[in-house]
């Protein structure tokens, strides 16, 4: 089975920058006009590290570069995680209007990220308006795939909702540039019950069922994909 990621090695970005979700205008480029500068913003986090804490005072932005993070908040002690951040994600922009991070985030796997502060953003986005564009656009998406999230809390049963997050893992790679019907699970079973609001038991069992059913192929942590027509329909997904 193809494996999406590729291993995190040391001064090795193993992921492709144009798989950034700023495609190919890099606001770190932008901003230092080099690549040595670029890459002296790169910081590498291990699995489990926190790379931010809930109200810690907003100062950067985060572009994931390989890897994968998490964003939770933590409620009478208890996680509950609100997102998932893929290679090419930005993480922060929610904590812009309060000026503190609003969620903890931490690192699902080692994970390499591009660091930005955001008063350069700011005095980029009021001098370049492909940038201010690109962070609005980057905003909308945030707020659409917050709706989904909600939606999928009120209206769609278990399956439904592990299907519909199998299906977006799927579309978030394939606007990278991965076509493959072959994903990498950076998350673990636990954090997609805590995310979808469902037990563990249940998405084992859910899993099984697909698998049954032939629409999924599952070995660990390695999904395959086998009828992506039938994960669309059964996660109501227009393809």
């Amino acid at each position: 089975m193809q494996d999406i990621y590729k291993p995190l090695r040391s001064k090795s970005y193993s992921v492709p920058c144009e798989l950034c979700s700023i495609g190919s205008m890099c606001i770190p480029m932008l901003l230092n006009n080099t690549l040595h500068t670029v890459l002296n913003r790169k910081h590498e986090f291990t699995k489990d590290q926190v790379v931010i804490h809930e109200g810690t005072p907003f100062q950067k932005l985060f572009i994931i570069h390989s890897g994968a993070l998490k964003t939770y908040v933590t409620v009478n002690g208890v996680e509950q995680i609100n997102g998932f951040y893929l290679p090419g994600d930005i993480v922060g922009l929610d904590s812009i209007s309060n000026n503190k991070y609003n969620n903890s985030i931490k690192a699902l796997t080692n994970t390499l990220t591009c660091e930005l502060e955001y008063d350069e953003v700011k005095k980029l986005i009021s001098q370049n308006a492909q940038v201010r564009d690109m962070i609005l656009d980057l905003m909308s998406k945030d707020i659409l795939n917050y709706q989904k999230l909600v939606l999928s809390y009120s209206q769609k049963n278990a399956e439904e909702k592990l299907a519909s997050f199998i299906y977006s893992l799927y579309s978030r790679y394939a606007q990278r540039g991965h076509t493959s019907l072959n994903i990498k699970l950076s998350m673990s079973r636990s954090d997609i019950a805590n995310y979808l609001g469902i037990t563990i038991e249940t998405v084992s069992r859910i899993l099984t069922r697909m698998q049954e059913t032939e629409i999924l192929s599952v070995k660990g942590k390695y999904i395959s994909i086998k009828n992506i027509s039938a994960l669309a329909r059964l996660a109501a997904e227009n393809i």
